[in-house]
C-alpha cells in the first residue's frame, strides 16, 4: 500500500499536465542524453584495463503560469552501467527524483509555496565483495520531503526557499535493509538467541527549517548550468547528531551543445548527511554523447 501511495504522488504533476484547462499556459523543456564509452588496451605499456560503459539522462520541466498561480515541476533521471574486463556489469549512476513547487504571489519578487521533493533509485546496488551484499534498492531509500514555504525570486533564473517547518521523510522499504537500520532507520531488535523479535523500521522522520537556493541560466549560447543547495536542520531525532549538524545537498549541472545532436555534460553531487554518515558524499561524472534538447509550447 505504502509504495502504490508513492507512485501514485509520482505521477499526480503529469496527471495535471494533461488536465490543464489552458494548455498555452504550460512551458516544457527537456533534455534526453545517451552517453557511450569504450575503451581498448593490446599491448599498451602503460597498462590499462578494457572496459564498456554508458550513462543515459533526462531532465525535463513543466511550468505552469496564471495570473498569481505558478506550478513549477522538474523530473530527474540518471542512469549508468560500466563493464569493466573479467568483472560483471555493475551500475554507476541511478536517479529517479521530482521535484514539485506550486506558487501563490504575494508580491513581485516574493511568493508562497509548497515545495515537494521525492528521490529515489531504479534498480539494486551492492557492494564489491566476493558475496555481495544489497546496499540500496528501489524505495530503499527514497526521501520525501514536504516544506511550506517563502520564495524569493529576483531574476527568473533564480530564486531561494525559506521554510520555519520542512518534514523529511527517509522510506526504506526493503526490510532487509530496514533490519540492518540502513540509511538511519532504527534496526531489527534480537534476542540473546539472534531470533529477529522486531522488525527494523521503515521510516524516518526529520523536521525543521528548509533553506534552498536554485539557479538554472544560460551563461553562454548552448551551454547551460544549473546548481541546487539545500539546507535541513531536524529539530527532532538529533540522538546521534552534533548541535551543528545539518543535511546538505548540493547538485550541479553543466551542458554545452556542441551541435544540434551533440553535447558534452558534467554532472556534481556533493552531499553531507550526519545521520548516515559522518564522511561528505560526492559523485561526479562526464560524458559526451548523443543529446536531444527541446522547449515546446502548447
Amino acid at each position: 500500500m505504502k509504495n502504490n501511495l508513492i507512485i501514485l504522488f509520482l505521477i499526480i504533476p503529469f496527471v495535471g499536465w494533461s488536465q490543464d484547462p489552458e494548455p498555452k499556459r504550460w512551458e516544457y523543456t527537456g533534455i534526453t542524453g545517451l552517453n557511450l564509452n569504450q575503451a581498448s588496451f593490446t599491448n599498451w605499456s602503460v597498462g590499462g584495463v578494457n572496459s564498456v560503459a554508458f550513462s543515459a539522462l533526462g531532465k525535463f520541466t513543466a511550468n505552469h503560469k496564471k495570473d498569481k498561480f505558478s506550478w513549477n515541476n522538474n523530473l530527474n533521471l540518471i542512469y549508468g552501467m560500466v563493464k569493466n574486463e573479467g568483472e560483471d556489469m555493475r551500475k554507476s549512476e541511478d536517479l529517479l527524483e521530482l521535484i514539485t513547487v506550486p506558487g501563490y504571489d504575494l508580491s513581485k519578487h516574493w511568493s508562497l509555496t509548497g515545495y515537494v521533493s521525492f528521490k529515489t533509485q531504479f534498480t539494486n546496488t551492492y557492494d564489491l565483495s566476493e558475496d555481495p551484499q544489497l546496499i540500496s534498492a528501489f524505495l530503499a531509500p527514497a526521501y520525501l520531503t514536504i516544506s511550506p514555504s517563502l520564495r524569493y525570486s529576483p531574476v527568473e533564473w533564480f530564486y531561494l526557499l525559506l521554510s520555519p517547518a520542512t518534514a523529511k521523510f527517509t522510506f526504506v522499504m526493503d526490510q532487509e535493509l530496514a533490519d540492518k537500520g540502513s540509511f538511519g532507520v532504527t534496526p531489527a531488535e534480537y534476542n540473546e538467541n539472534e531470533v529477529k523479535v522486531k522488525d527494523g523500521e521503515n521510516t524516518l522522520i526529520y523536521l525543521g527549517p528548509f533553506v534552498e537556493a536554485y539557479l538554472k541560466k544560460e551563461l553562454a549560447k548552448g551551454f547551460t548550468f544549473e546548481s541546487r543547495l539545500n539546507f535541513l536542520y531536524t529539530l527532532i531525532n538529533r540522538e546521534n547528531l552534533e548541535p551543528t549538524d545539518m543535511d546538505i545537498n548540493w547538485e550541479n549541472f553543466l551542458n554545452y551543445q556542441l551541435a544540434k545532436y551533440f553535447s558534452v555534460s558534467a554532472f556534481v553531487h556533493m552531499a553531507y548527511l550526519p545521520g548516515q554518515s559522518n564522511l561528505l558524499q560526492v559523485k561526479q561524472t562526464f560524458g559526451i554523447g548523443l543529446t536531444y534538447s527541446f522547449p515546446v509550447e502548447k
